[in-house]
């Protein structure tokens, strides 16, 4: 990204000068009576006219498509565009116009608030086109960039699709073997349970495998079909805390995200009744964040794979970054909610 700024800059420094001469030009030789002197004075202040115009305006584009993007907020990007650009473009208008006057007395007498006016005009409409040229091109860059998006998410389903159905055991077997074991073990009320939640996790599983994005509500109710399986094997000393206002419930996130972190927090960590695991899941200005007390296991390895494979699965979808802090104490992950409709 860095490398396609420094790039685009460059073929700006380029054309600044090229396109202030031409307009210096072209402004000359409509006068007749103009003098070499008054042409090397148009030629410098159009050029720096320009440059400031020029820049001024790609900073503001470079700003909105990164501030708003525009398939995320097109009517707010396109306003607040036009009004920056506007106001930007008629305060340095305004402030040429005041201090160049005894320039032009003394380097064009000939030149009247006519033809500076004309001259500003000219300059403000090829900087329009310029920055339209811009839109243009950041226009294409995004394409370019959503449609390899679109190519890569589509292969890796394709592959994840692939991968599921080798090792899948057939839905319909597994889940009337659940409900058999359900009726054999009618009289053991934990066991039925046991048996529900598992079943309901499952075919979450399996109904969702297909789907990019998931409500944060469904999400936390099929956790707590998690939660209470692993709490048939650590009991107390797997304390999960929950605060997740309700207000949140409409947003979106990839599926079974939740659920991964917290089983991540289970299988890097002692849980004993010496050292019982805190986990503490939260939402807070449009994200969440996934916390727990550190105490690793040592005989475990971590590669960061999974937290990697999570945060390409958001980048599919907005460009915050996952955020991951760790100390001697804490472990947290913080992700991004999606407002993106489903």
């Amino acid at each position: 990204m860095k490398t396609t700024h420094l790039k685009e800059i460059k073929i700006i420094a380029i054309l600044i000068p090229v396109v202030g001469i031409f307009i210096a030009l072209i402004y000359s030789s409509s006068r007749i009576d103009h003098q070499p002197s008054e042409t090397l004075f148009f030629v410098v202040h159009s050029v720096f006219t320009t440059a400031i115009i020029w820049l001024g305006c790609y900073t503001i584009v470079v700003f909105l498509w990164r501030k708003f993007p525009w398939e995320q907020f097109p009517f707010r990007h396109l306003v607040l565009e036009i009004l920056a650009i506007v106001c930007y473009v008629s305060v340095l208008g305004i402030i040429i116009l005041k201090f160049e006057s005894p320039l032009l007395d003394k380097y064009a007498p000939n030149h009247n608030h006519i033809t500076k006016s004309l001259d500003f005009f000219i300059t403000l409409l090829i900087t329009f086109f310029i920055t339209s040229i811009h839109e243009a091109a950041f226009f294409y860059k995004q394409w370019k960039y959503n449609f390899s998006k679109s190519a890569r998410l589509e292969k890796d389903n394709i592959e994840a699709k692939y991968e599921t159905l080798k090792s899948q055991i057939n839905p319909h077997f597994l889940f009337n073997s659940l409900n058999s074991l359900t009726s054999i073990v009618d009289d053991n009320k934990e066991a039925v349970n046991y048996i529900q939640n598992l079943s309901d996790f499952l075919r979450y599983l399996l109904k969702n495998s297909d789907r990019e994005l998931v409500l944060v509500r469904d999400e936390l109710i099929i956790l707590d079909k998690y939660l209470s399986l692993q709490k048939s094997r650590f009991g107390q000393n797997l304390r999960v805390h929950i605060n997740v206002d309700e207000k949140y419930f409409h947003y979106s996130l990839p599926p079974l995200v939740i659920q991964m972190l917290v089983e991540n927090c289970i299988k890097h960590n002692i849980i004993s009744n010496d050292k019982p695991l805190d986990i503490s899941i939260e939402a807070d200005k449009e994200s969440i964040s996934i916390h727990n007390n550190l105490q690793r296991k040592t005989d475990v390895e971590s590669t960061n794979q999974g937290l990697k494979n999570i945060a390409d699965r958001f980048s599919f979808f907005t460009s915050h970054k996952i955020k991951i802090t760790e100390n001697s104490s804490v472990f947290k992950v913080e992700f991004p909610l999606l407002t993106i409709d489903l």
